[in-house]
Parts: C-alpha cells; sequence; structure tokens
C-alpha cells in the first residue's frame, strides 16, 4: 500500500508577489522577535489536504477535486482546489493523489461475521474452504485443488497423533453444495457406498471413514446454518443428558437428522443451535473452541494469527465493517476489545442476537462521541451496537431456506429432500410476538436474514403488523434477498411507501426498509443453484432490477466467512452477474444480466454510502462531503472508467488498493 502517494507542504494556489513575499517575511521575523526568536507554528500545520480526483459518493455524485481535513479527522472543505486552497495557510500538509489514481470514501461491508472470519487464519489446514474461481483466487498454504470433492477434503484434514483421544476435532468452511460427492474414497467400497448414500444423508458415516472414528469429529459448513458431527462427538454431548437432542436445539429453531434407526442420527446438524451443544462440547477440550463463550481470551492468545486476516481486509480497501450476529456480551465486548486496539485499521459497528439482547440485558449504543456534537471528538472505531439480528431461514446452498411458490428445491442433486425448505419459525406470527417488546421501544434497528422468496415475505408481513404496534422510524434490514421474485419486491416497496396491505387488512405505516444482498452468491454458487431451485429462480438471484424498480435501497455485503470481504470484487460481480461451475471452475455464462446487473455507480454506492444509511452511519461516513469524517481509500485507478461500452469490467476486481485513512490519517503506518 501507499505507492506513489506524495506528502508535502501546502503552497499558494497562485505565483506571489515580490512585496507580498517580502511583506509576509518581515512580520514573520517580527513575529520571532515578540517570541524571544522562537519559531511558531506554521499556519494551517494541523491541517491535511487531498488533492487528485475525489469521487465524493453524495448524492449528487460530484468529482471535486481537494478536500481539506483537520486534526481531528474531520472534513472541513470539499471542492476545487483553488477554492480548498483560498485562505490555507503554507503549513498544510499536502498529499497529492499520483496520475490516474482516485480518492473515495472508505469501504464499507454492512454484513459479516468478524470473530469466524479471523478463526480461518488460526485453522489453517483444517479450512475445508473450495477454490474461488480464477479470478478471485487467494493463495493459501493449502493446495486448493486438493478440496474439490467433499471426502478428499475431509481427509485432507491433519490430526496431531500426540493429541488426546478426547480433544475435539475442528473443521470450517466444507460447501457440499460446490465440492463434488465421490463416495469411492477414503476406501469406501461400492457396497457401503450404497448403502450410506450420499454424504448429506449420512456425514456421520463418511466422517468416520475420512478424519476419524476414534474422536469427536465437528465440521463446519460454510453456510454457517449447517454442521457435520460423527458418533463419538454425539456420544460426548449426549453423555449424561435426560434427553437427546438437548430441548435448546427445538426452541432455537435447530434439528439433528434422525436416521432411520430409533434413538439415532445421522450426523447432519442444522442452524446455530442445532451445532451450539457440539461446541459448548469442544471447548473443554479446545481452548480454541472458546471462541464462543471466552471470545476476547482467544483474541489475545491467537494476535499473531489473526493478524493476516485483518490486513486483509484493510488491504481490500475496507475502513468500517458491520459485524451482524453477535451473541451476547462476551462476543459483543471482544469485538469491541478487538476494535479499540491501537492498530486496528477499522471501524466496527455490531449487530446482537435479539434473543441474546434480552437475555444479557443489552441495550443499543452508539459511539463514545459524536464529531456533529463535540467538536474535539475523534470518532472513535468502536461504533457501538445498535442492530438487533433474526434469522427467519436458513442457507440457500445448504437447502434451508424457505421458498415458496413458484420455487422449490429441485427433487434431484444437492437438496434432493429439501422441498420448500424450512424456516427458524413456525409462522410469521411467531416473529411477530419474538420482535415486539424490543421493537416497542422505538431504540433498535432491526436486522433479519432471510433468503427464501417465503422467508423474505414473512419478513414483510412481519415489519408491516410490528410498524402497525409502534412506528419505529430506524433503518429495517432485510440481509441477503436471496431469491428474488418481482411480486416480491414490490411488496417491500410497497412497505417502505406505507402503501403496504398487511395480513390484518390494515395498510401499514411506512417501514424504512433496506435490503443488503451476499453478491458473492451469483459467482461462485449461481451455477449450482440452476440445478438447485432452476434457470428463472438463478437468474433472480441477488434482484438489483427488481430493487431498482421499486425504490429500494440496496447494499452489498460478504457475509464473511461464507465469502471474501473484497468490495471491490462485489462490485464486479454486480456488474458482470458471472458465474462458475464447480468442480472444473470454468465459466458458466452469467445470470439475470439484463435485468439484474447494476452499474458501476450503483455498486460503488452499494460499498460506500448505502451501507452507511442501513447502519445509520451516514453523519459520518458513507460519503466525502464537509462535516464527516476522513475515512477514505485510494485507489490505483478510477471504477467509474469501467463498463460495458468502457474498460472491461471483468477487471475491476484488479484495481489496485493504494492506502486507506481513518480520522484523515494513513492505516498503512500501523505495524
Amino acid at each position: 500500500m501507499n505507492r506513489h502517494l506524495r506528502r508535502e507542504r501546502s503552497a499558494p494556489s497562485s505565483l506571489l508577489s515580490r512585496s507580498w513575499v517580502c511583506t509576509a517575511s518581515l512580520a514573520f521575523l517580527a513575529s520571532c522577535a515578540r517570541t524571544g526568536g522562537s519559531m511558531s507554528k506554521p499556519p494551517d500545520a494541523d491541517k491535511t489536504l487531498f488533492l487528485g480526483k475525489v469521487l465524493t459518493m453524495d448524492d449528487d455524485m460530484t468529482v471535486a477535486e481537494a478536500v481539506l481535513v483537520d486534526e481531528r479527522g474531520h472534513i472541513l472543505e470539499v471542492g476545487t482546489e483553488q477554492a480548498v486552497r483560498d485562505g490555507l495557510g503554507a503549513g498544510a500538509q499536502v498529499v497529492q493523489l499520483a496520475a490516474g489514481q482516485v480518492l473515495m470514501p472508505g469501504f464499507i461491508d454492512p454484513h459479516l461475521h468478524l470473530l469466524p472470519t479471523l478463526l480461518q487464519s488460526v485453522l489453517e489446514s483444517h479450512n475445508l474452504a473450495p477454490c474461488l474461481p480464477g479470478p478471485y483466487r487467494i493463495p493459501t498454504a493449502t493446495a486448493c485443488e486438493s478440496r474439490a470433492d467433499v471426502l478428499s477434503t475431509l481427509a485432507s484434514i491433519q490430526l496431531s497423533p500426540e493429541a488426546p483421544k478426547d480433544e475435539f476435532v475442528l473443521g470450517m468452511n466444507l460447501d457440499p453444495s460446490r465440492q463434488v460427492f465421490d463416495p469411492l474414497k477414503c476406501g469406501i467400497t461400492a457396497k457401503e457406498a450404497a448403502s450410506a448414500k450420499s454424504f448429506m444423508d449420512n456425514p456421520k458415516f463418511y466422517i468416520e471413514r475420512c478424519v476419524s472414528k476414534d474422536r469427536p469429529v465437528l465440521i463446519l459448513d460454510q453456510s454457517g446454518h449447517l454442521a457435520y458431527v460423527n458418533q463419538k462427538a454425539i456420544d460426548v454431548v449426549c453423555a449424561g443428558q435426560a434427553a437427546c437432542p438437548p430441548a435448546s436445539v427445538e426452541q432455537g429453531g435447530g434439528e439433528w437428522a434422525p436416521s432411520n434407526k430409533a434413538t439415532s442420527f445421522t450426523g447432519l446438524l442444522k442452524e446455530t443451535s442445532g451445532y451450539a451443544p457440539f461446541m459448548a462440547a469442544m471447548q473443554k477440550s479446545l481452548p480454541l473452541a472458546q471462541l464462543q463463550s471466552h471470545p476476547q481470551e482467544v483474541l489475545e492468545a491467537y494476535q499473531k494469527e489473526i493478524k493476516p486476516g485483518i490486513q486483509a481486509m484493510r488491504d481490500a480497501g475496507l475502513t468500517t465493517i458491520a459485524d451482524g450476529g453477535l451473541v451476547g456480551r462476551p462476543q459483543l465486548n471482544a469485538v469491541k476489545f478487538l476494535a479499540e486496539q491501537e492498530h486496528f485499521p477499522m471501524r466496527v459497528t455490531g449487530v446482537v442476537t435479539y434473543d441474546s439482547a434480552k437475555t444479557d440485558d443489552i441495550q443499543p449504543t452508539g459511539p463514545a462521541c459524536d464529531p456533529r456534537q463535540d467538536a474535539r471528538c475523534r470518532l472513535p472505531k468502536w461504533l457501538g451496537a445498535g442492530g438487533l439480528k433474526l434469522w427467519v431461514d436458513g442457507s440457500t446452498q445448504g437447502c434451508t431456506a424457505k421458498l415458496s411458490a413458484p420455487y422449490s428445491y429441485s427433487t434431484k442433486g444437492h437438496c434432493a429432500d429439501a422441498g420448500d425448505g424450512r424456516a427458524d419459525f413456525d409462522n410469521m406470527q411467531a416473529i411477530v410476538t419474538a420482535l415486539s417488546e424490543q421493537w416497542m421501544t422505538k431504540s433498535w434497528r432491526v436486522q433479519l436474514h432471510a433468503n427464501g422468496n417465503d422467508a423474505n415475505q414473512w419478513a414483510i408481513d412481519a415489519f408491516a403488523l410490528l410498524q402497525q404496534k409502534a412506528q419505529n422510524q430506524h433503518p429495517v434490514l432485510f440481509i441477503h434477498n436471496t431469491v428474488g421474485l418481482e411480486q416480491l419486491s414490490k411488496n417491500l416497496g410497497d412497505l417502505r411507501k406505507g402503501t403496504y396491505r398487511a395480513t390484518n387488512g390494515q395498510t401499514a405505516p411506512a417501514v424504512q426498509a433496506h435490503v443488503t444482498h451476499l453478491i458473492g452468491h451469483v459467482a461462485y454458487w449461481g451455477h449450482a443453484f440452476r440445478g438447485m431451485l432452476g434457470e428463472e429462480a438463478a437468474n433472480n438471484l441477488d434482484p438489483v432490477g427488481f430493487d431498482r424498480d421499486q425504490g429500494i435501497p440496496f447494499s452489498f455485503h460478504s457475509d464473511s466467512m461464507v465469502t471474501p470481504p473484497r468490495p471491490l470484487w462485489f462490485v464486479e460481480q454486480a456488474v458482470t452477474r458471472r458465474t462458475w461451475a464447480y468442480p472444473s471452475l470454468q465459466e458458466s455464462g452469467t445470470l439475470g444480466l439484463e435485468k439484474h446487473a447494476a452499474t458501476v455507480e450503483e455498486a460503488l454506492r452499494a460499498i460506500t454510502i448505502e451501507p452507511a444509511r442501513q447502519h445509520e452511519l451516514d453523519a459520518w461516513v458513507g460519503s466525502i462531503e464537509q462535516g464527516k469524517v476522513a475515512d477514505f481509500v485510494v485507489l490505483g485507478d478510477n471504477p467509474l472508467d469501467y463498463g460495458p461500452t468502457k474498460k472491461d469490467p471483468t477487471l475491476i476486481h484488479k484495481i489496485p488498493v493504494v492506502e486507506t485513512y481513518l480520522n484523515g490519517k494513513p492505516t498503512s503506518k500501523n505495524p
């Protein structure tokens, strides 16, 4: 980073007359004489002037030439170079962009999971994620080609011979929706494979053959909505339990998939509550697993290992991230602890699960100080936690998205038995009941995870009823909104306008509804969704065109660990709508390009000002405007120069990130 940026002292915007220079020099010498000869601070030495092409991302998409920032990181002026330089003292520091570079607001990822993302850096060979397509390939120590199929991937887990027999084996990011299933691996015979059926039918059998039968094994799916275990792990969890699975599994909307045998399980676990008992049991034998109960201690113990993950986000141009599902006060405090470290290079806002907010009596918070109210305030990196998170359904690629006509899972392939998927609640009214108490306070931003079209309709209907109870003026966020349908988006648009008729027959007051799409669904899973959901549903993934038609503001996110947090990749993927076939990783055309392709301008807004508005951060970040804070990214090329009739948009991911700034200070100076 920091390539070709020049720092210098400010110079006047035009040539000065000799008489003016002489007069100024005499005045300066007289000043020195009055202070006993000591040198006074040059005028405006506490200010920084950024010069070059500035994409402000304001409502008018203004392109400026200069930005002036004070020592607290407050933006004082934005405009032409001449106008901003006018009256500026010679002591100001100048950051001059090189030819071709642009200054933008720092990128924002509005939905990821920070702690699991950093955990990937620690697991190394136990990170089982499949390859990314060529344009987005991230070098790893392990050849990702060896992870093309499920069983070879499981067999790649390296077990320490010195480890105790009761110590859990933890793997993460297995993805059977993209990693093909070849049953004749790990010494499995054709007869055994025929009896065991597919991996999703009987993961327990395949884990025992490919990883271990003697040690408890827990494998987390990349979606975060599924997990897989062997019998030893089930025995550990069920030991001493009056009933198994524990009641908490069903209460949280989870499931242990039953086998044909009574009181036996296949090893497939659904939803977080389904695998939470295994995470709890694992903490007794594997310190790393204490990420759930003692996350701050884990972060402190693995500082060296997690640092590359943090730097990778900075190197992608991120200056603000939203952690979209913190479970209770321990995780909330851990992320706050991380953000407040001196050299942490990003701001963080937290979103807390609705049930843990009740259990731990968590109230919404903001940053410790506000530059709008206090001129001395340097905006903190920890922005507080003002959002609530609730899951309506599961994962589209995990076969647990809640679908309805005209969509359903195919009866062949990866999700053959999934039907219409599943929801985490019995019905829409149960969502209303779950959120009512917190909604009535009118103090929370509420964010609902909904992938399937039916899950999104439930969310619309729930918000319509809640808004009749109490009019909440905070933004509500539909996270993912993956499987698109034109009527669904119309309903969502009507909810925004205050014209939607709720299920009780009443018209709901307007809800400030926004959408954020996991645009990587198109690139990484689009081809697979053709087979799982059908061509129409695949073409309507992340339906930007429907959003546009209905005036629904949208952003793009990574949902990391699900996809890498790389905002320029989001831009390219939204503009090109390209998809790849697994395991060959051959490009497999485009999905819904004519209807749902974003313009580059729309996509840039979806990683800057729109996510800032969704999290009510737009008073400080998201655009470069007077009164906001100087969180910037410098790019080596202008993304607006790319598009169907301009530079090749499939090369947007190659635009270099030169530097990021927080409060006007370069983050590359942090060790």
